[in-house]
Parts: structure tokens; sequence; C-alpha cells
């Protein structure tokens, strides 16, 4: 086990934002000229969160460091794609697929996962199978989105079987780091602002993917392509951002091991378990014409009931032991009590009796003599 990390107060170090800034300027670049030359600014952006993510290891010294070099080792072959995408829009030439430059993008994926994986377990301090119950509903309720507009409709095209694999990978690589990004969520205790832009950089990448995959499956063409790009390098510079912020190096907050499940999370897990029923009943995409779907979907909801009776036991199981903690603290606080009118009762005792002889000693006279002033003043003091 390594050395425990001090939680240090932030200190004022602008580098994160100033490089938040320098891409922002950069995307605006895109977006406002028409030159072919601007496909080369997604790869520079790309290019230099591998570089963000060594300088904010060696400035800020997260421990452990394994996740940030596994996401910088996820950056370069994915800058090296989009090197590759780049350079035949500049041709104007058409991209191979599948090709080279997706073998690195869905490599690029399974490292961020890994990295994810490592970054959950730093902060979630043991795996508790609570949150993986509540990252599988989040999963399994997207996952049954990405069936009906991005992988059913793929099915549905003419692809070969190669072209095809490689499509459908794309959505279950994003359910892949969307459930262990929701892990990573769902059991971190405070969420420094490094794990909130990191969250950032996971919410806006996975809403490029769909944006782009989604359209692609089911138009044929990416709508709106230039939107997907900009989420995409927004979501560099995130990453960026959050191996560069001060907080990166702070020590770690672990959830405190409890299964309860707080009201703002079970309303979301709801509305996912809903998502299914509602994408049968709206029939999107003439899904009730095909067995196939409706046995998918089916199943689908089928695992997730599974995982949300498991996440009831929990919750069951956690009420129990809270229960029990209560009655054992009640008890102790009972005997508490007593030990302390018997601890009472000794002091009033040694307080007004001889401790030789037992009898009740000048202070109890006098306290009884005065008892007895108040209800008959004309008696006289007793003579001492």
């Amino acid at each position: 086990m390594g050395k425990m990390q001090v939680s240090l107060p932030a200190r004022r170090d602008a580098t994160a934002w100033v490089y938040v800034a320098a891409g922002a300027v950069m995307i605006v670049i895109y977006l406002g000229t028409s030159s072919a030359a601007r496909y080369m600014l997604p790869v520079l952006i790309a290019a230099s969160v591998v570089f963000a993510i060594a300088g904010g290891v060696i400035r800020n010294g997260p421990q452990p460091v394994l996740p940030w070099l596994l996401f910088a080792a996820a950056m370069a072959p994915f800058a090296v794609a989009d090197a590759i995408w780049g350079l035949y829009q500049v041709r104007d030439a058409e991209v191979p697929f599948p090709g080279v430059a997706d073998i690195l993008y869905l490599g690029s994926y399974l490292l961020f996962a890994a990295g994810l994986v490592t970054l959950a377990r730093q902060h979630s301090g043991r795996l508790h199978w609570a949150g993986w119950l509540d990252a599988g509903i989040v999963t399994m309720g997207f996952g049954i989105l990405s069936w009906a507009f991005i992988i059913a409709p793929y099915l549905r095209s003419e692809l070969s079987a190669w072209p095809l694999a490689v499509s459908i990978a794309y959505p279950v690589a994003d359910l892949v780091l969307l459930c262990v990004a929701a892990r990573l969520m769902f059991t971190t205790g405070k969420r420094t602002p490094s794990i909130l832009l990191c969250s950032g950089w996971l919410l806006v990448l996975l809403a490029a993917d769909g944006l782009y995959y989604g359209t692609m499956a089911t138009t044929g063409s990416a709508i709106a392509e230039d939107v997907s790009e900009v989420g995409w390098m927004v979501s560099s510079l995130l990453l960026g951002a959050a191996a560069l912020h001060p907080s990166v190096g702070w020590a770690a907050h672990p959830s405190d091991g409890k299964e309860g499940m707080p009201r703002k999370r079970l309303s979301i897990l709801i509305a996912l378990i809903l998502v299914g029923p509602l994408i049968v009943l709206a029939n999107v995409g003439d899904l009730r014409s095909q067995p196939v779907n409706i046995t998918v979907i089916v199943g689908m909801l089928a695992g997730l009931s599974l995982l949300l009776v498991l996440r009831i036991a929990f919750l069951a199981q956690y009420a129990h032991s809270r229960a029990n903690e209560a009655r054992t603290q009640a008890h102790y606080l009972a005997a508490s009590l007593r030990e302390q009118e018997e601890l009472q009762k000794q002091l009033s005792h040694q307080a007004t009796h001889d401790p030789l002889t037992g009898l009740a000693n000048r202070a109890l006279l006098a306290s009884a003599w005065s008892l007895l002033s108040a209800g008959a003043p004309s008696l006289s003091p007793p003579r001492c």
C-alpha cells in the first residue's frame, strides 16, 4: 500500500484554466475558418493532452500515478488517429473504414477504461458491490438506448461483417466507459475539481460519440459533424485540465462504504428503468416489427430488473445493519445512564455520611435543620 496522501488547501495555480482558454481559442479558429488545414487543430489539442498530463504528474504528484499514465498512453494513439483522419480531410479523400485510425481509437478507449478502473479503486477505497450495481443499472439503461438508436440501425444496414463489427464496437466501448465512470461517480466521497473535470471529459466525450454514431447509424452520414468534433476537442481539454489542476494531487476522498442511496440517484435509476418500456411503446425505429429487437430489449430489461432486485437487497441489508447499530447504541446509552445514576447516588451518600460509621454527617444534619427551619422559623439551631 502506498503512502497516505495529506489533503492540502487549493494553491493558486491557474495553469489548468490557461490551458483550457488556449484550447478554446483553437476551437474558435476551427469553427471560424473554412480551410482544410483546420482539421489539424484537433490533432494539436489531442497531442497537447499527453504533455498536459505529463506536466500535471510532475507538478502535482498524484498518487497513485498509474491512472494518469494510462490516460496519457490513451491520448497518444488518439492523437495519431486524429492525424490520420485529418490528413484524409486535408486531401479531400475518403477515410478508409474500417482502417488504422479505427484500431487506434478503439485501443484508446480500452486504455481509458483501464485508467478509470484504477482511478475508481483509488477514490472508492475498496470495490463495493452496491456501486457496481448502480453503475450496471445506468449502463443497462443507456444500453437500451444505444441498441435502439445505434446498434439496431447498424444491424439493419448493408454493412459487411468487418465494418459492422467495428461500427458496433464504438457504442459498446462507450458503454464500458459509462459503466466505469458511473462506478467512479457513485463511490467517490468529496469530489475535487480534478474529479469534476474528469467527469466533464467523459460526459462530453460520450455525448459527442452518441451524436456522431447515432446519426451515422440512422442516416448513413454524420449530421452536425462539426458539433461532434468540437465535443471531442472540449473533452480532450477537460482531461488535460484535470491533470493540470492542483487538486489532482490532493488526498483521495473515498466513500464511507455505505450502501444507502441518495434520492437523486434513485430518481435517475428509476428513469433509466422506464426507458425500455417507453421505447417499445413508442415503437422507435419500428422495433416491434423485428423480433430480435424485442428479444434483446426484453433481455436487457430482465437483466436490469435483476440488478435492481440485488440493489434493493443491499438497501435492505444496509437498513438492517443501521437498525442493529441504533439498537446497540441505545443499549450502551441506557447502560451509561444507569451507571451515571448509580455514581450520583454514591457521591451523594459519601457527601452526607461519615465514611467510617456510615452515620449522617454534619452536612446532612445542617441540611435537615435548614429544611426544618424553613417550616418552623421559631426553632433555635441545635447546639453543636
